[in-house]
């Protein structure tokens, strides 16, 4: 029988180097709890002081001495604590709002701290009684009061307080009184700065490639700022000024030399894609990926700050500028990060070389630009406007709220309550046009032919891209190229069935396939046509003029009758007119052709007549 071994096992007991220490806890003092959020820095240390104060003029902090500390570093502590996770653009709103309702807290005669309590509901009741009261007076708007209580909301249910929220007060119609940001006009605002962007973009590009830095911002345009300077009176310092600004912004004083390309490629990606600063700062290199979708597009991998961490619509490549710029890009990051694919997409560079993101940084890329830009009078640019712009565009070119709200993660409520009236740039050529109109009528021109002329002013020309973009994803097979230069988006529609009962009645049956609508004179008038500044529309308009012109002056072939004549003729100098605004270069060549000869389809002076009498 064996025996049983007694000895009991030793504990092995771990050794000193086995032992892991005690973390250090450092306090952080209230003057280091900042927040930098969108260029904005949110310094925490404000709350410890009653009504809370600036802490800074400039770069020059206060004596702080002189304001009553109200100890309430554990409260400050608090509100830090909760507002620094996960910083979004939202965090600063949410700042204000604590701000606010500190300083009312403060300030107010008829209140005092319960249980030292500073987010007591009779507290929280208070502030929102008072917000209604300045909202009554008009020294508060609803849409400010409504953020207010939005934030108080989240701010009670970080505290576990959820039931707290539901006893807040409903604020209605808060979308009905906010101001909107206004979009940007596409030919006088967005196309001229997306082309110096992208101008500057690539000049700094090569310096980059070079090691060098330009002596002025490659946004600097001389003749402009003369002009400028000319038309707003600038003298003296103010003018010295005035141009030295694109010098200092690319001095080593102003910083790294890496940042001015970066900004401008910050500045290139709000315009393709409409994300927020924050979104795109933490960005990396990784996150850009190359998808074969409708022949190829660069998409950027992120999740929005807010509204539930919906995705964004971030694709870029759906144009040649866009691939060429994004692909460019990659190498100029990769480059700057030594091939480190973890590194930031959009870095920014502090003095000594560290990389730091723009969300982390009290300055927003876009700041910086915007400087220059209002220079050369062009309007400030940011993620918000050119959303804005982009949500306009597509609802003039729609007119669909559905495919507007896909766009802009929004829902349907929310943006059919946007557009409800249309866009104020829709609006604003309306009035424009009624005015022209009324002008032109004052001095003797016919109401009518005064209302045509004011119409076709201030219409849509697109260019040859934009009618590609307008018409993608649409039934194109009865597009056609009318006569006298218009686009026809459907042969089908228009004058079709007049044209088929004027044929049925002297006996000639169509075949459906067969059916289509050629009263090409009446293209002006049907909601169908498109302006497309193309070499050949252009040049087919001009052949379409001249012709007319000949057949006014030959009545003994000219069977149109003179007021639809004199119509036509005025019409066509108008859009003639918007064509050669629209595409400079592409009327210049349509004009050079016509100088040599017609178009083929109005050979000689009898070629309108004969489509006229043919298809009309």
């Amino acid at each position: 029988m064996p025996k049983h071994n007694t000895r009991k096992r030793k504990y092995l007991l771990p050794g000193k180097n086995l032992i892991k220490g005690k973390a250090e806890v450092k306090t952080l003092h209230l003057a280091d709890m900042v927040i930098c959020v969108n260029g904005s820095i949110l310094r925490f240390e404000r709350f410890a002081f009653k009504s809370c104060p600036v802490l800074f003029r400039g770069f020059r902090k206060v004596e702080t001495s002189q304001f009553t500390d109200m100890k309430r570093s554990s409260f400050v502590r608090q509100i830090y604590s909760l507002l620094s996770e996960n910083v979004t653009s939202t965090t600063a709103s949410r700042y204000e709002t604590l701000i606010k309702y500190v300083r009312w807290v403060d300030d107010s005669n008829d209140t005092e701290l319960i249980d030292k309590d500073m987010f007591h509901w009779e507290l929280i009741d208070g502030f929102m009684t008072w917000c209604g009261r300045q909202n009554s007076k008009g020294l508060l708007s609803r849409p400010v009061w409504g953020r207010h209580r939005t934030n108080i909301s989240w701010l009670l249910k970080q505290l576990n307080r959820t039931q707290d929220t539901k006893r807040l007060p409903k604020i209605s119609n808060v979308s009905g009184h906010t101001t909107p940001h206004k979009s940007l006009d596409i030919e006088r605002e967005l196309k001229p700065i997306t082309k110096r962007l992208f101008n500057s973009y690539f000049k700094l590009l090569e310096h980059y490639n070079a090691g060098t830095m330009p002596e002025k911002h490659p946004l600097y345009d001389k003749e402009l700022l003369e002009l400028i300077a000319q038309k707003k009176g600038i003298k003296g310092s103010d003018r010295v000024a005035h141009f030295a600004a694109f010098s200092r912004a690319v001095q080593p004083s102003s910083g790294h030399k890496n940042n001015p390309i970066t900004k401008i490629a910050m500045m290139l990606c709000y315009l393709f894609t409409g994300m927020n600063t924050t979104p795109l700062a933490k960005m990396k290199i990784s996150d850009v990926n190359f998808k074969e979708v409708q022949g190829g597009k660069y998409i950027l991998d992120s999740v929005k700050g807010r509204a539930q961490h919906q995705e964004q619509d971030s694709a870029l490549g759906f144009s040649k500028h866009a691939k060429d710029f994004i692909e460019s890009w990659l190498n100029v990051a990769k480059s700057m990060a030594n091939g480190d694919s973890n590194s930031p997409l959009f870095p920014y560079y502090s003095k000594d070389g560290q990389i730091k993101l723009y969300s982390e940084i009290g300055s927003s890329p876009h700041a910086s630009i915007n400087k220059l830009l209002t220079r050369l009078d062009f309007p400030k640019i940011t993620p918000s406007i050119l959303r804005k712009t982009k949500m306009d565009t597509l609802f003039q070119a729609t007119e669909s709220v559905y495919l507007v709200a896909m766009s802009a993660n929004n829902s349907i409520k929310v943006v059919s309550s946007q557009y409800l009236h249309g866009t104020s740039g829709e609006h604003e050529k309306k009035l424009n046009a009624a005015m022209d109109a009324k002008f032109s009528n004052a001095k003797g021109v016919d109401i009518n032919t005064a209302v045509e002329e004011a119409k076709y002013k201030h219409s849509n020309i697109l260019d040859h891209y934009e009618y590609e973009a307008l018409r993608e994803g649409s039934n194109r097979s009865h597009e056609a190229r009318t006569p006298t230069g218009i686009r026809c988006n459907d042969n089908k529609q228009g004058a079709v069935k007049t044209i088929n009962k004027m044929l049925e009645r002297i006996g000639v049956e169509m075949n459906s396939d067969e059916e289509a609508c050629t009263s090409f004179l009446d293209c002006f008038e049907c909601e169908h046509h498109s302006l497309v500044s193309d070499v050949t529309d252009i040049w087919l308009m001009m052949s379409f003029k001249e012709t007319l012109q000949e057949l006014e002056v030959t009545p003994a072939i000219n069977s149109m009758p003179p007021k639809k004549m004199n119509t036509l003729l005025n019409t066509i100098e108008t859009i003639l007119g918007g064509f050669r605004d629209k595409s400079p270069e592409n009327y210049k060549q349509a004009y050079e052709l016509q100088k040599q000869t017609s178009h083929p389809l109005y050979s000689n002076i009898y070629s309108l007549n004969d489509l006229h009498e043919v298809f009309s």
